[in-house]
Parts: structure tokens; C-alpha cells; sequence
């Protein structure tokens, strides 16, 4: 008998470790166009937050961090693709909790993400950012509308198959962001597309690089190129109409070509696999 206690005893207890480093399978939801959101819950409270990737920064409304009762404090600045400005406050040690996950924060930006969506827009409490998942190993499965916050050995198994894709992990002005930029070789150069699957419209260009690429400039108006246009991703060929806008970076990957393929990102080792 007391064999019998001794042996549910241990396996009790090696069920509860398994629970504790299980995979964690986060489904995303619809919002507008190809947006996705994600359920978030703080103090037992749902919350609906905008997953993306091209967020840097995760980001509470001012109202969850009054409910809270935390301090909102500093000031931080930020940049959208187009070089507009946004400021921000910030406010501490805020833990949110995805799926069976309870990611803590040390510090959370504090920002009302509606004061730029339209008011017709279905209301959003924050932003969940690729920060969030700082100390994880994170797998993006768009086409699934899926999350998978990986356990060492599952991440092991995540990534047969895939191969390392050239990448920049980018912590912004003050060192406190997360983005990441895919290399984009074209004529013997290499160009940083910003991962950015909160853009929903389509793939976009600077006005430099749409020379590169041999497409016109803009000059802050918006363009639809025909034929499609070939970005290398790895050692993949991706096939997109982008258009060329006067923006900030070299371009812009969108939800539509980063759901071609199933990303594995190891925050800690910086690397990003791809399918």
C-alpha cells in the first residue's frame, strides 16, 4: 500500500512538472481585415489585446493601468512606419496572462491604442508585442491562426525541417523594444524588412527600394504594382504585389506574406527558423 502511495505520489508530481513546461497552443482571433487579437487575462479580467509582431512594444490601455492601480509614469517615444511620432508613459511589473501562459512584465508601455483606429472599430485594450515572449521560444503559424509558446522539447521538434532565417532582433531608441527584421538580399545587397504581421495591407517599399527593385517612388502617395515583384526569404522566393510608400524602414513584410510560412523564434539565442 504505502508502494502504491509512493508510486502516485511520484507520478503526481512528474504530471505536474510536464503541466508546468507544457506547450501552450494560443489561438488567435478575427478582428478587422487580417488583424489578429489575442486573449489576455489580468486579475482574472478577459481582455482583448492586437497581436503584432511589428508592435515593439507591449502596450496596456491607460484605463487597465488605473483599474490596477499602478503608477503611470516616463515618457517613451516610438516611431510608425511612416516617421509619425507616438509617445507613450509606462507603468510596472504588470503580468499577462495568454492561453495557460502568465507572461510577466517588468515594465509595460501605457498607451490608448483607439485614439488612432477609427470609432467604428470593435474596442482593444492593448498591444501584445513580440516582448512579451522575451524569454520564450515562440512559434507564428498565421495560416492557422495560431500562437505556440514551445517547452524545450518541443521546440526541438518545431524546428526539424525549418531552416535559420538572416535576422535583426531591434530593442528601439531607449533599449527597451523588441522587432525583428528579415534580410532581404537584392543585387548584391542585403535590405531589413520590418516582421510586421499587424501590417494588413499589403507588402510595402520605401521609395529607395522600390528603385532597387525596380518600381516607381511615390512620394508619399500609394501604388499597386503589376506584375508581382520576388523577395527571397531565406531560401524561399516569395511572389507579392507591394506597394511603395515613403516609409521608415527598407520595407515592410504584412500578414499576408508571413502567413505563407510557420516562423520559430528563439528570443534568447536570437534566431528565427522558417518552413
Amino acid at each position: 500500500m504505502k508502494t502504491n502511495k509512493k508510486v502516485f505520489c511520484m507520478l503526481f508530481f512528474l504530471g505536474s512538472i510536464m503541466v508546468s513546461f507544457a506547450q501552450d497552443t494560443i489561438p488567435l482571433k478575427t478582428y478587422i481585415e487580417n488583424m489578429k487579437t489575442v486573449d489576455v487575462i489580468i486579475k482574472e479580467k478577459k481582455y482583448n489585446f492586437l497581436f503584432d509582431t511589428g508592435g515593439a512594444e507591449t502596450l496596456i490601455s491607460p484605463e487597465i493601468a488605473n483599474l490596477l492601480n499602478k503608477s503611470i509614469y516616463g515618457s517613451s517615444t516610438g516611431f510608425r512606419m511612416n516617421g509619425e511620432i507616438i509617445k507613450a508613459q509606462k507603468s510596472d511589473n504588470i503580468s499577462l496572462t495568454i492561453g495557460n501562459t502568465t507572461l510577466f512584465h517588468p515594465t509595460v508601455g501605457v498607451w490608448d491604442i483607439m485614439s488612432i483606429l477609427p470609432k467604428e472599430f470593435p474596442k482593444i485594450d492593448g498591444i501584445i508585442s513580440l516582448k512579451s515572449f522575451s524569454n520564450d521560444i515562440l512559434t507564428i503559424d498565421l495560416s492557422k491562426n495560431i500562437l505556440i509558446i514551445e517547452n524545450s522539447t518541443s521546440a526541438k521538434k518545431s524546428i526539424k525541417g525549418k531552416h535559420l532565417l538572416p535576422t535583426r532582433f531591434a530593442n528601439g531608441l531607449e533599449g527597451s523594444e523588441l522587432n525583428i527584421f528579415i534580410r532581404v538580399p537584392k543585387n548584391n545587397h542585403f535590405y531589413w524588412f520590418l516582421f510586421d504581421s499587424g501590417n494588413s495591407g499589403p507588402l510595402l517599399l520605401s521609395n529607395e527600394s522600390a528603385l532597387i527593385w525596380e518600381l516607381k517612388p511615390e512620394n508619399n502617395a500609394i501604388e499597386l504594382t503589376d506584375p508581382k515583384s520576388e523577395f527571397i526569404i531565406g531560401k524561399n522566393i516569395l511572389k507579392a504585389k507591394p506597394f511603395t510608400r515613403n516609409i521608415i524602414y527598407d520595407g515592410v513584410l504584412n500578414f499576408e506574406s508571413i502567413s505563407k510560412y510557420i516562423f520559430t523564434i528563439d528570443f534568447k539565442k536570437k534566431e528565427v527558423w522558417i518552413n
